[in-house]
């Protein structure tokens, strides 16, 4: 969850904002730090050169004041190498050779007070001398007003991207939040634009609103369409059933009055599929509805035994924001697959879980392939066992429909050994 924060636009942004000024702040300062080093090792090798050749028995000037040397004929104890790569030492070295004070090593170890710098000086007369400089320039030191300095230009930089990638990433935040509060089939409530846009996002939230506009139009033109043709429909199909009453009841007829009747039938499922699709995208979602109600309703007008269809429900639990009449298409769809398609004893569960209704139609067939889930929901889609079964391919993507509308989730679980199809809906309390 921790990297997933830092994995949004905003982390990014402010990230480099940050990064980059940081490393480029730091070399610069890097760069003051070592200069500023260099040239304190050659004022300290030029004040201390004078006493290190006078205690090294080599000939020179000899200063005033001179700083005290400390003195050893042996490698002192404790003592860790001096890194001559570092500025600092490479400094001292060169400045301190070129005003004559050779050295062969150099060393490190704790004095008295402070540190001491022990250098194996090349003598005169003899074999070399460690002589020691405790100077607290010699120590690596960063100035006060070089750290406040870098504090404060840091928490400038971090106000200041800060503020800068939040107000860029706001507006992003304000579009996606109108982009998911938009429901599937509900028309696009008219909106100001959006504060503090770029011309870019501005560009983008007017691009997308003209593209709702279109497919709402293009929805509407369809489902007109749909319905039109399918109300259309029922006009013949009523009348080719009446008329196929009134042919004489004998054997000879018989046989093809009742495939005329059937047949008819069949087409009046087909209409009403599509009516209850289109139904499914353009009823109103503005009354509440008893989820246990409809599911006990729908569950006793399919006449199966208690052998063949269980119903786990409290005694009640609304949901708003919704159409009861959806609500029942969704559920006599589930349970009309179920049957088709699974096996006995299906299992129609309704329970609360926090602020959402939970609705699981569950049965004991094999259930839907991985693969053939997603395209199961689009319109007219059947899997492959489904072929030689009787429908329409407009069960599940009516449910997926109304699921989408009232903002819930449809999944295809295994539970106990049983395939479940689980639809979880807002309450909406």
């Amino acid at each position: 969850m921790a990297l997933k924060r830092f994995d949004s636009l905003f982390a990014r942004l402010l990230l480099v904002q940050l990064l980059v000024p940081v490393v480029l702040l730091f070399l610069f300062g890097g760069v003051v730090y070592i200069d500023r080093n260099v040239a304190v090792a050659r004022l300290v090798a030029e004040r201390w050169a004078p006493s290190l050749r006078q205690a090294a028995g080599w000939q020179g000037v000899i200063a005033e004041t001179p700083p005290q040397v400390l003195r050893s004929d042996a490698r002192p104890a404790r003592a860790l190498p001096s890194p001559q790569v570092a500025p600092r030492m490479a400094a001292l070295n060169d400045e301190l050779r070129r005003l004559g004070v050779p050295f062969q090593e150099a060393l490190i170890a704790q004095g008295d007070e402070r540190p001491v710098l022990w250098l194996k000086v090349n003598t005169s007369q003899g074999p070399p001398v460690w002589l020691g400089l405790s100077d607290p320039a010699l120590l690596p030191n960063v100035s006060r007003r070089m750290v406040l300095s870098l504090s404060i230009a840091l928490l400038f930089l971090v106000g200041v991207s800060w503020w800068f990638t939040r107000r860029l990433t706001r507006p992003l935040e304000q579009l996606r939040s109108r982009i998911q509060a938009h429901r599937p089939g509900e028309a696009a409530a008219a909106q100001a634009p959006i504060n503090q846009a770029s011309p870019e996002i501005a560009a983008i939230d007017a691009a997308y609103r003209d593209l709702v506009q279109r497919l709402q139009r293009h929805e509407r033109e369809r489902a007109l369409l749909l319905a039109g043709v399918s109300h259309d429909l029922r006009s013949p199909l009523a009348r080719i059933r009446m008329a196929a009453g009134l042919l004489p009841d004998d054997p000879a007829t018989a046989t093809r009055r009742d495939a005329i009747v059937r047949n008819t039938q069949v087409a009046d499922r087909l209409i009403e599929s599509f009516l209850d699709h289109v139904r499914a995208g353009e009823m109103a979602l503005d009354q509440d509805a008893d989820l246990v109600a409809l599911a006990r309703s729908v569950a006793d007008a399919t006449t199966r035994p208690e052998s063949e269809l269980r119903v786990d429900a409290p005694t009640a639990l609304r949901v708003r924001r919704t159409h009861p009449l959806l609500v029942e298409r969704l559920i006599a769809n589930l349970l009309d697959n179920a049957f088709k398609h699974g096996q006995p004893p299906v299992v129609l569960s309704v329970q609360a879980e926090g602020p959402h209704a939970v609705l699981t139609v569950s049965d004991a067939g094999a259930g839907v392939p991985d693969d053939q889930r997603a395209a199961l929901l689009q319109a007219f889609a059947r899997g492959d066992s489904a072929r030689s079964t009787p429908g329409t391919g407009l069960g599940l993507a009516i449910v997926a429909r109304v699921v989408a509308r009232m903002g819930g989730t449809l999944s295809f679980e295994r539970q106990d050994g049983r395939h479940a199809v689980r639809v979880t809906l807002p309450r909406g309390d």
